[in-house]
Formats: C-alpha cells, structure tokens, sequence
C-alpha cells in the first residue's frame, strides 16, 4: 500500500524521562502522516528513525541527531492506549523501510548495479526488507518487528513460529512475554505498592517470580500477583507445538548442560528441520562452552537457514574475528554490506 494514500495519524501523549515518567500533566499533540513524525513542534523526518519500539502504550524512538557527529537520540512518549501505540509504530515501520529501500535501489542504479537489488515484504507486519547481495534462503527475519518466517512456499506453515523471537533478558530464541513485577509495603501509617511490566521468556522470570513471592509475604497483598507470576513462569505459557521442548533446551544451555540442551534442539529439528532460532539457540551454547570453532559453524547454519538473521550475523562477525578468519569474514561483510546509508539502523546493531 502507498503510504502517501494512508491517513494521517493523530494522536496525543506525554513526553516521559529517562526513568519512564511523566515530564508533565498536559499531553501533546503528535501527528505521523509517512514522512515526518510531529511531536509537539518537532519535526523528525522518518528517515532518520532508526528504531521504534512500543511497550503497552509507551514507545521509544531513536533517531540520528541533526548535528555532525552522527550520534543517536531516543525520546520516550507515552500514548493514550497500547493500540494507538502498535498503529504509530507500525505505519512509521513502513515508512522508514520502504524509503530505506527506495534509497539503496536508487544508490545501486547510480552505479550500473540495480539488477542486484533484491526486497521482500514481511509476512507479518509488511515492512520492506532490503535482500540485496543476500542469497535467497526459506526463512526472513525482520528486524521491524523481530519475527523469524518460514516463507519456503513448499514447506507447511509452523503458527507457532509467530511468538517466537529473542528474549531480551537471557538473548536466547525463545518465547518472551510480558510478566508484571509487583510489591506491596506498609510501614505504620505509610502505605503504597510498586508496579513495573517485563518482556522475557517464562525461565527468566523464575528467579524473579520467587523474590517477588517472599519479598510479599510479610504484607500479604502482593502475595496472590507473585504466585500468578510463578504459575506462568513454570509452564502456564510455555513453548508448544513443534517447539515444545525450546524452553527446556534453553535452560540445560545456560547451565552449561550442553549434552541436554542438544538433545532438546535435535528433537525439535527433527520437527522442523529449517529453524535459524534454534541452531542461533545451539550456536549460544557452544559459544558458552568456549568451543569458538563449532559456534561459529552452527550460526553459519543458521544464516543458511535465514540469510538475513541479524542476531546469528551478529555473534558470527565478532566470532570471525576473534579467531582470525580473514577471509570468512570478508565473505559475510561483502553479504551484509550495502554500501549505502539506506538502512540506518542495520548501522546501529553493527556498532
């Protein structure tokens, strides 16, 4: 769909600090119409957004400084509803990556080299994804919206791939979700609670789940929220499907359990045979046992599986370079490169 054709969107929010509070009473004005983000009397061309996230309805934008020295800038905002806050996101999404790829087919036929260009859409979220000197590969990771496709017409469709990405708190493929960390206190006559939402995976939250349980006790309130939080962590929302078994191979990983933690990921492949995540989750386990050559072997696997997986390119850059695999190395940054500012947040990740 032209973004041009789209509506404006129109919304209100409140600017937030770095400690994720209100700098004010009063919400602002924001409009986004597929060029320029306005919030308040600041235009910021979406060309130099960078990244966009969204958590319930409070968002974070990074974009590239107006200044010489090509530093980042990241403005909080809360908006009036987590939907509000996934459209915003997501029409900025399109925008910034179909004029990322507009600008890198333009930089390739400046040069004689536009037949080389290459873009797919993500069958999740529709954002532009520049392919270009990538070979084809069946699955596609979007960077947008973080999520790992099968898009292989000859292979069956996996619904659970869709909740799977990395989580944020251990960087393993996973199932990550949103958890609440929740304290009641009273102390003679001063009383109050303390709320504060998590994205991580259920074994993640385990830890935190059980410090939340006795932390509750003497006061008793927050007592049933940690107990809910500990049901969810132990299983109630945990990896089905072809995938049963990912959350349990993660945990042997961590542990140093590389025996386990392989025969969980062996089983699951043995269900779905083409997984960048799970050979990207393998990958980690080695490099945890500091056996270098053999991780940077299976997150090469993984890259075959999806060409364009940043997290696997990221832990396989640093890996080549640390063992002094010249000419590997050259190969993948030739792969990744697109001699281009055209997309700037692939930049970012790299620094």
């Amino acid at each position: 769909m032209d973004n041009h054709s789209l509506q404006p969107v129109l919304f209100k929010f409140h600017w937030l600090n770095e400690n994720g509070q209100p700098t004010s009473m009063m919400r602002k004005k924001g409009r986004f119409e597929g060029e320029t983000l306005t919030l308040e009397q600041s235009d910021i061309p979406v060309v130099v957004i960078v990244e966009s996230v969204v958590r319930d309805s409070i968002m974070a934008i990074t974009a590239l400084a107006a200044d010489e020295q090509q530093e980042f800038v990241t403005l909080l905002i809360k908006l009036t509803s987590k939907r509000m806050a996934e459209t915003l996101k997501k029409r900025i999404d399109l925008a910034r990556s179909a004029a990322w790829a507009q600008q890198h087919r333009e930089d390739l036929e400046s040069k004689g080299l536009g037949h080389t260009f290459r873009q797919e859409k993500c069958p999740r979220c529709t954002a532009t994804l520049i392919l270009s000197d990538m070979p084809e590969s069946p699955q596609l990771y979007c960077h947008f919206c973080d999520s790992l496709s099968t898009i292989d017409p000859a292979a069956e469709p996996i619904p659970q791939e869709r909740e799977l990405r990395i989580c944020e708190e251990c960087g393993m493929y996973t199932k990550p979700q949103k958890f609440t960390i929740f304290y009641f206190y009273f102390l003679l006559v001063v009383y109050g609670f303390f709320s504060r939402p998590t994205w991580r995976c259920p074994p993640c939250m385990r830890g935190e789940a059980w410090k939340m349980f006795f932390g509750n006790l003497i006061f008793v309130l927050g007592v049933p929220t940690a107990i809910w939080q500990l049901v969810r962590s132990y299983g109630g929302s945990s990896v089905g499907g072809p995938f049963k078994g990912l959350d349990t191979g993660n945990i042997k990983a961590r542990k140093g359990d590389l025996a386990g933690a392989l025969e969980s990921y062996r089983s699951i492949l043995e269900n779905v045979p083409v997984s960048a995540g799970v050979k990207y989750n393998l990958g980690m386990a080695l490099l945890a046992q500091g056996n270098l050559e053999k991780a940077a072997d299976t997150f090469e696997l993984a890259l075959q599986d999806c060409t364009n997986y940043s997290p696997a390119y990221g832990q396989l850059h640093n890996l080549l370079q640390k063992l002094g695999e010249t000419d590997r190395l050259i190969e993948l940054e030739k792969m990744w490169s697109t001699d281009t500012d055209a997309d700037p947040e692939q930049e970012r990740d790299d620094q």
